[in-house]
């Protein structure tokens, strides 16, 4: 069998070992019911020691996961081995230098879309690191996520992408949940800790907690039914005493997370290589000569049908490096809130819609040989995801790729920093989908490509004492983990 397909036996677990109840601190004690005296402590490694290592195939993966039910009711299943050496060495890979400080997601539930619902901030709850995969990255992280969607019986479009943790000593996420959006959690423990040394995942509330296994998973449902939590799998991630915890959080929303698209349309084969238009901001401002009033901003349109403007220097240095920053960190600084609400003022401004019909202000980081989250993989649902009006802002300049491209035009638009692009992602009508203007991230090839993106909507999405920037270094609808 191939790791895609690998199948899956489940067994029932007829006892486990018992262990003092650890020390833990309540986030929010009026919520839950009153800890247990004991906690059991589930070991993977002597949960699967009577089956004796298990067959692999030419990568090193099982060919057959055995799951463990070490919980019944709220369900709790154990799947060791479900990674293999060389898997977790490639996503260790991955992550490397590109860790920042976890956060949490914090708001209060009005509607279906946890992504306006809640935002995310630095927590003394989450002191742990993590660092956010790109959706089916490489092909071995495509194989595992097929594979853990196998596993949870869903399908892989409502996986989010895949979010690494990093635990030093001491450090650890308290209690918490990972909201009622996410029917399935799946948590992968990277490597062995030494004996004692902590940093189980502990289901306080039903008095379990797992003890961290190389390549092993974990998985719990975070719903008794559609839509309602279940507070008995409120867990957190206890700190090791010695050594660094790694793992892997893997979410399964309830709505779909992404759109697959064929390959051979995602690579651009509407136009060749060699036969892009391309516009770069520092040859448009060298035909201009004008000067600018103070308050001014020039904007060029490079395209009449569908109208696309570019608009070179939007964002100076001082903006676009506190969206840097906050790309980076995934917080904002208080100091840095009256520049982002003035960045937020001029995007609305080249947009020439108001600022209360714009979504917080989205930024991210794409390191080199990533490809960038854009608008191809939304062919079927372009407006709901861009809205009626984009505003992309490059937020530094890229040395080789990072291109902006638009397939259908033909057009491509070269990182510059602070320069703009807008255009309508609706027909001149402004009832459907202008797919002309579907767009795609070019993978950077040399640096880093920073960019920040206003979406704009026909009615009020806000009010103007809403929060005003936000990062994708994590996804905005991501509160808990582990």
């Amino acid at each position: 069998s191939s790791a895609n397909s690998a199948s899956c036996s489940t067994s029932h677990l007829g006892s486990v070992l018992s262990c003092p109840a650890a020390a833990m601190t309540v986030e929010d004690p009026a919520e839950l019911e009153e800890e247990p005296d004991t906690v059991y402590s589930i070991d993977p490694a002597i949960v699967a020691a009577e089956y004796g290592p298990p067959e692999v195939d030419s990568n090193g993966v099982a060919k057959v996961l055995k799951a463990y039910v070490v919980h019944s009711d709220p369900s709790i299943v154990v799947i060791p081995h479900f990674l293999g050496d060389a898997e977790i060495e490639h996503l260790l890979g991955l992550s490397e230098e590109h860790w920042i400080p976890s956060t949490v997601g914090s708001g209060v539930y009005k509607t279906r879309d946890e992504s306006k619902d809640l935002t995310n901030k630095l927590s003394p709850n989450r002191t742990s690191y993590s660092c956010m995969l790109k959706t089916s990255q490489t092909s071995e992280v495509q194989a595992i996520e097929q594979r853990l969607a196998h596993l949870v019986g869903m399908d892989a479009d409502h996986l989010e992408r895949l979010n690494m943790v990093r635990y030093a000593p001491g450090q650890f996420f308290n209690k918490h949940h990972d909201g009622r959006f996410r029917p399935k959690t799946v948590f992968i423990y990277l490597n062995d800790l030494p004996e004692g040394a902590g940093g189980e995942t502990l289901f306080p509330e039903i008095g379990v907690q797992i003890v961290p296994r190389k390549g092993c998973a974990v998985m719990w449902s975070n719903i008794l039914e559609e839509g309602v939590e279940d507070m008995r799998t409120v867990h957190q991630g206890l700190a090791p005493t010695e050594g660094i915890k790694y793992g892997v959080n893997c979410f399964f929303n309830d709505k779909p997370m992404k759109l697959r698209v064929p390959p051979e349309e995602i690579s651009s084969s509407d136009v060749t290589n060699d036969s892009w238009r391309t516009v770069d901001a520092v040859e448009l401002e060298k035909v201009s000569t004008s000067d600018l009033k103070p308050g001014q901003i020039r904007a060029f349109l490079v395209l009449e049908d569908p109208v696309v403007r570019v608009v070179p220097r939007l964002l100076s240095a001082i903006e676009t490096t506190a969206l840097r920053e906050l790309a980076d960190t995934g917080v904002a600084r208080e100091e840095s809130m009256d520049t982002l609400a003035a960045i937020e003022a001029k995007v609305a401004q080249v947009a020439g819609l108001p600022l209360e019909c714009m979504e917080p202000l989205r930024v991210a980081r794409c390191d080199h040989g990533m490809t960038p989250d854009d608008g191809l993989a939304a062919r079927n649902c372009y407006s709901e995801r861009f809205g009626c009006k984009t505003v992309f802002v490059f937020l530094a300049d890229v040395p080789l790729g990072g291109e902006l491209r638009f397939p259908k035009l033909g057009l491509q638009v070269v990182p510059r920093e602070g320069c703009a692009v807008v255009w309508s992602a609706v027909t001149g009508e402004g009832c459907e989908d202008d797919p002309r203007v579907l767009h795609q991230g070019s993978a950077p090839r040399s640096g880093a490509r920073y960019a920040a993106v206003g979406i704009f909507r026909r009615e009020q999405v806000r009010s103007l004492a809403d929060n005003v920037a936000e990062a994708e270094a994590e996804p905005v609808s991501a509160p808990g983990g582990q």
